[in-house]
C-alpha cells in the first residue's frame, strides 16, 4: 500500500512542476538546485524532496547527508525507467499532453463548443 502512495506522490510532483520548468528554465538534462528549490516554495517538503530526486544531477546530491534522496532515485528508476538511470529530460518527456491532435471532429458538440470541448 505504502508504494502505491509513493507512486501517486512522484506522479503528482511530475504533474506540478514539469510545465513550470519547461517554461521557467528550458528543457535541459538537469537543473540545479537552487532552481528546484524556487519552483517548489509552494510544495510541501516530502514533494521539494521527491523534485530533487527527479530534476537534480545525481553527482550534485550528497547521498551520505540524505539518504532519503538515493531511495527515492532508485524507486523513480524502478517505476518509470525500468531500473535504468534516467535524467531530468527523461522525466519531463513522462508528460505528454493528451487533447485533440488534429484531423476531423466527427462530433457536432464538440465542434461548436471548442476543440478541447466536452461539452
Amino acid at each position: 500500500m505504502l508504494r502505491v502512495i509513493q507512486h501517486r506522490r512522484i506522479k503528482k510532483v511530475i504533474k506540478l512542476l514539469s510545465a513550470g520548468l519547461i517554461k521557467g528554465y528550458g528543457s535541459r538534462d538537469f537543473f540545479s538546485l537552487g532552481q528546484i528549490t524556487a519552483s517548489t516554495r509552494e510544495c510541501s517538503a516530502r514533494q521539494q524532496q521527491i523534485a530533487v530526486a527527479l530534476y537534480v544531477d545525481p553527482q550534485d546530491i550528497n547521498f551520505e547527508e540524505n539518504p532519503t534522496l538515493k531511495l527515492l532515485r532508485n524507486d523513480v528508476s524502478h517505476y518509470f525507467f525500468e531500473g535504468n538511470d534516467y535524467t531530468g529530460q527523461d522525466v519531463l518527456n513522462l508528460l505528454v499532453l493528451g487533447g485533440w491532435k488534429g484531423g476531423r471532429i466527427d462530433d457536432d458538440m464538440s465542434n461548436r463548443f471548442g476543440m478541447g470541448s466536452r461539452y
